[in-house]
């Protein structure tokens, strides 16, 4: 009788049973099975040209035999390379411990073929084709012993070798993995910075929007909603984008500051400045909004008077400058909660996501008492690739 068990067919078809040939190496199969015929490739063509050299009887037959030899290897190599990718397989330390004593055992078990049913004792004694070769005891333990010594030797050195590259190739994933995340994690983190539009500016807009109606402005009432659509449309389309021109940041910040100046329509004045040569350079999405919700928050809110807020966008050498500055008093604490509050963190981090250590923010206050604020980048082609 057969059972039928839900996704059973579905999973055998999306996993299909492994090769014969990924079951016998399921480790690295490339590195090993490349590396296993490299070297006993290169031992069984050294010992064909030795026993050309020595010319035996039958040389024919003689190679045969170190076919037969090297086909024995390759096997038993085989077994060391499962020994290692069972026991060694974390370190290279752990590794080269494993090797040594299954390495010896299996040399000398190579050798015991060898001496066995290819006549290794003829090789190692620089005698072929049945000349004397009974021996003495010492002689067959000597040249034993020589033949072990040889063959751990090769696959000592075939041991090491797998294991550097096996090492190598596993940095090397870790590496590309390690760099994924590291993509995937600055990708989000950019998302969300982008998205931190300040929500006291949204509750500050709607209560706008409620005054507006009570005092029965109407048409100003529903021409700001309008704006904070806009406003928000462009934030949430322009944050699907990691870059933008700096005209198009600019053009987003005087729609930002067209709706605070109806909280403070005889305190906040602004001016946007734009130099014809960076109008297309790229920078952040919403790179420069943490900086004029700083000016309006430390400077407009904060002093009685009349305050002026200047964005501008200009070249310097190879760099680009965004300055945002205002000329609302801020001292005392003030300044330090501004040049350490989170808008400006939130700043830095989106710079050194996107641009590493080539990109800077400079706050400080310039001649005429203006604080100011100042986003210092490089041309795009400099910005880190976060795909």
């Amino acid at each position: 009788m057969i059972t039928d068990v839900p996704g059973t067919l579905e999973n055998r078809s999306d996993h299909p049973p492994a090769s014969a040939l990924r079951y016998l190496f399921p480790v690295n199969p490339g590195i090993a099975i490349g590396s296993m015929l490299a070297v006993w490739g290169t031992y069984f063509l050294f010992a064909t040209i030795y026993v050309q050299i020595l010319q035996p009887p039958s040389p024919a037959r003689a190679t045969g035999q170190y076919l037969l030899l090297t086909g024995f290897a390759l096997a038993t190599t085989w077994v060391l390379y499962r020994v290692l990718a069972f026991l060694g397989s974390g370190r290279i330390s752990s590794g080269l411990t494993v090797l040594i004593i299954p390495g010896l055992a299996l040399a000398l078990l190579i050798s015991w073929f060898g001496m066995t049913f290819v006549d290794q004792q003829a090789f190692f004694s620089g005698r072929f084709g049945g000349a004397n070769l009974s021996g003495s005891l010492a002689e067959t333990r000597a040249a034993l012993l020589l033949a072990t010594f040889v063959h751990f030797l090769i696959l000592a050195s075939w041991g090491c070798g797998y294991l550097a590259w096996s090492h190598d190739r596993a940095t090397q994933k870790a590496m590309e993995k390690s760099r994924l995340l590291d993509r995937l994690t600055r990708e989000s983190e950019l998302r969300a910075l982008r998205f931190q539009l300040n929500p006291h500016f949204v509750f500050n807009a709607l209560n706008s929007v409620s005054s507006l109606i009570i005092d029965r402005r109407n048409s100003e009432a529903e021409q700001l909603v309008e704006q904070l659509a806009d406003l928000m449309r462009v934030v949430l389309d322009e944050g699907q984008h990691r870059m933008t021109t700096v005209e198009k940041e600019i053009e987003q910040q005087s729609r930002y500051l067209e709706i605070e100046k109806v909280r403070f329509p005889d305190r906040l004045n602004y001016s946007c400045e734009i130099a014809v040569d960076v109008r297309d350079w790229e920078v952040p999405v919403l790179i420069i909004q943490p900086l004029v919700e700083n000016a309006i928050k430390h400077g407009v809110a904060q002093f009685s008077g009349a305050v002026r807020v200047e964005i501008s966008a200009r070249r310097d050498g190879d760099r680009l400058r965004l300055v945002v500055a205002n000329d609302g008093a801020i001292s005392g604490t003030g300044t330090e909660e501004w040049q350490a509050g989170t808008g400006l963190a939130n700043v830095r981090e989106r710079l050194k996501a996107v641009y590493g250590y080539e990109a800077a923010l400079e706050t400080g206050h310039d001649a005429e008492g203006f604080a100011v604020a100042t986003i210092i980048v490089p041309d795009a082609a400099k910005a880190l690739q976060v795909r």
